[in-house]
């Protein structure tokens, strides 16, 4: 399909596939991922993670060519940093140096790349700043990832850390509120991150996902986890009930983020949540709804293109990733 490109997120249960052509979600869709294949973000097996992504391709009936990765969050080091106002090449030149305190004398190892945020330039006068969200990641890490993808079928040729495929996401929608908050569930963990104005702010990865879910629900019924995780997803009125209290966990640490938030920004006026991943519920909405106060939209709202359903909520950051 001429134009199309494919964006991958590589998940801790699943693996998340986007076809994007243009600015429009064109197909999505998840392939289960062996139990501990990954591990807090990184691959424990390659050569399996190779068969995986081979299998997916063929039952799924991807197409080779093209695609676009996110970086798994926990890979990524990433800050804001305040820079004089510099041209792109002298921001390459200076990013490694912003880093030190992070990478040490390693800075040669890492690759790097930024998103800018805002320009202060005083008018009719030299000088001026930019504000920048700038990420690292391991330079023999992302030749892993392009290897095994090459393997299975797939040229990497973007690879973005989540945040900023959330902004690819905002910044394509219209009529957005200026403040935005995603909350994305994911198998062992939850990010909840904010933007405004199409960027980064702040974020935060709770220990609490729907792998959370599973092990409450495996030891109330005397299942084991992927027993546990499959009656969930069938019968989610039977088995969730007994998930309250770990949800309602889940909920009250979304309103610290958002009440951080609101407390240190000057004027901020944050009611929006955007809830995404195949672990999201009813009963989770719910609880985020008692918990916030605040209007809760589906995660698919901010896919172009995209239908109100499961196989879009899970792929929605991988759609991000193909519209860099």
């Amino acid at each position: 399909m001429a134009g199309t490109i494919l964006g991958i997120e590589i998940g801790a249960a699943t693996i998340k596939f986007a076809e994007v052509r243009g600015k429009s979600l064109v197909r999505s869709a998840s392939y289960p991922l062996p139990d501990n294949l990954v591990r807090d973000g990184l691959v424990t097996s390659p050569d399996g993670l190779v068969e995986v992504l081979k299998k997916a391709k063929k039952e799924l009936k991807l197409k080779s060519g093209p695609c676009a990765l996110v970086i798994p969050s926990r890979a990524v080091i990433a800050h804001q940093i305040t820079m004089p106002l510099m041209s792109e090449a002298d921001v390459a030149l200076n990013l490694p140096f912003e880093f030190r305190d992070f990478v040490g004398k390693d800075s040669d190892k890492y690759l790097y790349d930024y998103s800018v945020q805002s320009i202060q330039q005083p008018a009719g006068k030299q000088g001026g700043s930019m504000e920048l969200y700038a990420a690292a990641v391991e330079a023999k890490l992302m030749e892993e990832y392009y290897s095994w993808l090459k393997k299975a079928g797939f040229t990497m040729k973007v690879a973005i850390p989540a945040e900023m495929s959330w902004e690819n996401l905002i910044r394509a929608c219209k009529n957005l509120p200026k403040e935005v908050c995603i909350v994305d569930m994911g198998a062992t963990h939850t990010m909840v991150t904010v933007y405004k104005d199409g960027h980064y702010v702040m974020g935060k990865d709770i220990d609490i996902g729907g792998g959370t879910m599973d092990e409450v629900i495996a030891g109330e019924y005397k299942l084991d986890a992927r027993q546990a995780r499959n009656y969930k997803e069938l019968d989610p009125d039977q088995y969730l009930p007994c998930c309250t209290e770990a949800m309602n966990d889940l909920a009250v640490e979304v309103m610290r983020v958002v009440n951080f938030y609101s407390y240190h920004t000057e004027g901020a006026a944050l009611q929006d949540i955007y809830l995404c991943g195949g672990s999201v519920t009813e009963s989770l909405r719910t609880a985020v709804l008692k918990a916030t106060d605040m209007q809760l939209h589906h995660i698919c709202r901010l896919v172009p293109g995209g239908v109100e359903n499961s196989a879009t909520a899970r792929s929605a950051i991988a759609a991000g990733a193909a519209m860099q």
